[in-house]
């Protein structure tokens, strides 16, 4: 099984190859450069790995939230490929990328996710981590930082703290919430969405027959007015 994963939804651009549980990722924090980079990474990801696109069985893609130029970039290009290849598309959240790539890094069960969504909002969610997989707990969100405390508070870890992962840490630090953690710095490569986390998730998901169309791929915001 070959799945292909696309991630561009943060100033971070990333592919990823999921070959028979096997994954391989080309990673590159390059703001505004994703129109140019995302198919050139794919062209010399799948030479490298020496797989032509015709023997790929689906293809991941990060459907947000996020920045909504990403999401159409890594959308469009996911269902471009979708089309020309005749294969299923797997959405995957950005949000549960994230928890997935900590819990990858450190072995943490229980995360706050969270992405800068501007206009002093983030989008956020919870996430444990159950057989080795991100599951969402409650809702995703996207609001100002003083509805999390409530949120938390009504979703209380057995033991320890929700982690807080993504590129909105330092803002939800602000809170002082006892309920939530930070371990690490903001400019840490794990707080942006990684294709090998979409690639890992997209595997679960395709094998419970979880899949769409190219057609039926849309980008999530999480609001009706977006913003970039």
């Amino acid at each position: 099984m070959y799945i292909l994963a696309l991630e561009s939804t943060t100033e971070a651009c990333s592919v990823a190859l999921n070959n028979n549980g096997k994954i391989v990722e080309s990673f590159e924090i390059a703001p505004r450069q994703h129109t140019r980079l995302l198919l050139n990474m794919v062209d010399s990801l799948l030479s490298t790995e020496n797989i032509s696109k015709n023997q790929l069985d689906a293809i991941a893609f990060c459907r947000g939230p996020g920045a909504f130029t990403g999401l159409r970039i890594t959308t469009g290009v996911a269902q471009g490929l979708g089309y020309g290849l005749s294969v299923p598309l797997i959405p995957v959240s950005s949000l549960a990328a994230l928890a997935q790539g900590r819990y990858r890094d450190n072995g943490n069960t229980h995360f706050l996710s969270c992405l800068d969504a501007r206009k002093n909002e983030v989008f956020w969610g919870l996430y444990i981590i159950e057989e080795g997989y991100a599951r969402l707990q409650a809702d995703e969100y996207v609001s100002g930082i003083n509805k999390i405390p409530a949120v938390v508070s009504q979703n209380r870890p057995v033991q320890g703290q929700w982690q807080v992962t993504g590129t909105a840490s330092a803002i939800i630090e602000k809170l002082n919430e006892p309920m939530l953690c930070f371990v690490d710095s903001v400019t840490d490569k794990l707080h942006y969405p990684h294709a090998y986390d979409i690639a890992l998730l997209a595997a679960e998901a395709f094998k419970k027959g979880n899949s769409i169309t190219a057609e039926q791929a849309v980008p999530v915001y999480l609001r009706n007015k977006v913003t970039d």
